[in-house]
């Protein structure tokens, strides 16, 4: 009988332990969701603030070019000149009667 109450409460043990890891690995499932969630929010909340400030910056370069007289549609053109690279020559061989195998 004694033998018999042993393997009961170690019975007993590993279904505690099999749980014990179920509830560990729910624990972990349930964080990691919660990681994600706050990530989602974050990005939303820098998003949001960045479209903010773009708007702001957008306005303050409009007022500022109409403080200095420049009409909106002058300024653009001349950003947009800056931005592009410099136009390079088309590449030609050094030796006009090479072959290329």
């Amino acid at each position: 009988m004694n033998k018999v109450l042993q393997m009961t409460a170690l019975g007993l043990v590993l279904v505690g332990l099999v749980g014990c890891e179920a509830a560990e690995q729910s624990a972990q499932k349930l964080a990691e969701k919660a990681e994600q969630a706050v990530q989602d929010v974050a990005r939303e909340a820098v998003d949001e603030t960045l479209q903010q400030l773009n708007k702001q910056v957008d306005e303050v370069h409009q007022s500022t070019n109409e403080w200095l007289g420049k009409p909106a549609e002058d300024a653009q053109p001349d950003d947009a000149a800056k931005e592009q690279p410099p136009a390079r020559k088309s590449a030609e061989p050094i030796d006009n009667t090479a072959v290329e195998t």
